[in-house]
């Protein structure tokens, strides 16, 4: 385990706990059933090879998901009239003349196409502690300006 922190809503921890809690009933599900037998003549027998991968990959889920339950921390946003961007703010930008708007949020609940953004994204990061009216310059291969609009949280 590392001395990684995962940030979460308290939204997002609760949805890692169920599918935490999921996977190891999926786990003991498994066990409960007829493990195949190691060998089909002389052969390794196919079918207890593809259950070994299987139960690799929820074995691996598992650890993972304990991982991030070991080192969560909640986010929890400033005064709901703070207009700098923090975990969990709503941010609109400007973008040329594009207007986007996304919740900052920790790697695990980030999804783009839900207007979640991770605090680990090179806009992310470029946001972090900055203020509305503020612009900030993305690296990429051509640098995005981005002019923050508003802040709110919720």
């Amino acid at each position: 385990m590392g001395d990684k922190k995962y940030y979460l809503t308290k939204e997002g921890l609760e949805k890692i706990k169920k599918d935490h809690e999921s996977l190891r009933e999926e786990r003991k599900r498994k066990l409960k059933e007829e493990t195949p037998d190691v060998f089909h003549s002389e052969d390794i027998n196919p079918e207890y090879l593809s259950f070994q991968k299987e139960l690799n990959l929820l074995e691996s889920k598992i650890s993972k998901l304990e991982e991030v339950l070991h080192s969560a921390e909640i986010i929890k946003p400033p005064r709901k009239d703070s207009k700098e961007v923090q975990l969990g703010a709503t941010v609109t930008v400007q973008v040329g003349k594009r207007v986007d708007e996304f919740v900052l949020v920790g790697t695990m609940e980030a999804d783009p196409s839900y207007g979640k953004i991770s605090n680990e994204s090179p806009v992310g990061c470029a946001l972090l502690g900055r203020k509305e009216g503020e612009e900030v310059t993305v690296s990429s291969k051509v640098g995005v300006v981005y002019k923050i609009k508003k802040v709110s949280y919720k």
